[in-house]
């Protein structure tokens, strides 16, 4: 009958029958070294018993290999028939939040150079003489992801729609600028500054790290949300209708792009996942850079 084993170093699980009792080989999803629990005694001696002497020997040594390669083949057509979706599910969703993650610390490091350079972080928008939102912040620090020359080719005093504008924004999008489930053509962006009264992004003009009284390894610099926007476009998450929310049907919360909860980045450029199950006091008092709000030392870990 089959049994349910668990990989010790990955912890997937898959269904070996019991002819493989006892027996040694490498885990189909992590490819390490792995030995069965002897779960069916005497199951590895029956299959041994073929004639006697040295051939007895001869046959149970390449009986054995047989079962190692057995083992092999055999839980990887279990694991992919039984529980082999859930777990290539479950390995995509874990490559996709790792990649996730360095979009937004790659980000995180060009805001920092950025207000290295200008003492405070860019504003939200690019604006006309009259106020008006044209472009996104995204354009603005692209001379920091190494993108000087598509940079120099955006109109910094048209919209983002205008027509070059959004040609650029079809044509020459920064990968880094993509989720990593998005197709290759798609121009929207799930990472977005969290802006509003007490946060980094104040209407009232941008801070800089050196302004965040309650650290930096503790303040959210950006998110992944899901508003609708091409990353040429000045919108980016709204805290005043967050509530400190992940993940759900609102669609103006965080989150809503990476299942299980949302990626983050710190001012101090490192990224994080929260699981939505975070309390939306927590969340707020993330992104509050001078709230004064207690957090514990592992909220982020």
């Amino acid at each position: 009958m089959p049994y349910l084993f668990t990989c010790p170093h990955c912890h997937t699980r898959t269904e070996v029958e019991d002819e493989f009792s006892g027996q040694s080989g490498e885990c189909v999803v992590c490819g390490r070294e792995i030995t069965l629990p002897d779960f069916a005694p005497g199951a590895g001696s029956r299959a041994a018993t073929v004639g006697s002497g040295k051939k007895r020997q001869s046959s149970a040594a390449w009986v054995a290999a047989a079962v190692v390669m057995l083992l092999l083949v055999g839980s990887s057509i279990v694991a992919i028939a039984r529980i082999g979706g859930s777990t290539a599910n479950r390995l995509r969703q874990g490559r996709e939040r790792i990649a996730s993650i360095k979009n937004l610390e790659t980000i995180a490091e060009a805001l920092n150079a950025y207000a290295a350079d200008h003492g405070s972080y860019p504003p939200p928008a690019i604006r006309s003489r009259t106020g008006k939102p044209l472009l996104s912040w995204r354009v603005m620090i692209l001379p920091y992801l190494g993108e000087e020359e598509l940079y120099d080719r955006f109109n910094l005093n048209a919209a983002w729609d205008s027509s070059t504008n959004q040609m650029l924004s079809y044509q020459d999008m920064p990968v880094v600028y993509r989720h990593p489930d998005n197709q290759g053509w798609a121009t929207d962006t799930p990472y977005h500054l969290v802006t509003g009264t007490g946060t980094l992004f104040p209407s009232t003009g941008s801070l800089g790290p050196k302004q965040v009284a309650d650290g930096a390894t503790k303040t959210i610099l950006l998110a992944e949300a899901r508003v609708s926007s091409t990353w040429t476009e000045p919108i980016d998450l709204d805290f005043a209708t967050t509530g400190g929310r992940i993940n759900t049907a609102a669609g103006s919360d965080f989150g809503g792009v990476t299942e299980g909860g949302v990626c983050v980045a710190t001012v101090d450029g490192r990224g994080h996942f929260l699981p939505e199950s975070t309390a939306a006091l927590t969340v707020n008092a993330l992104v509050t850079p001078r709230g004064g709000e207690p957090l514990a030392d592992d909220v982020l870990d």
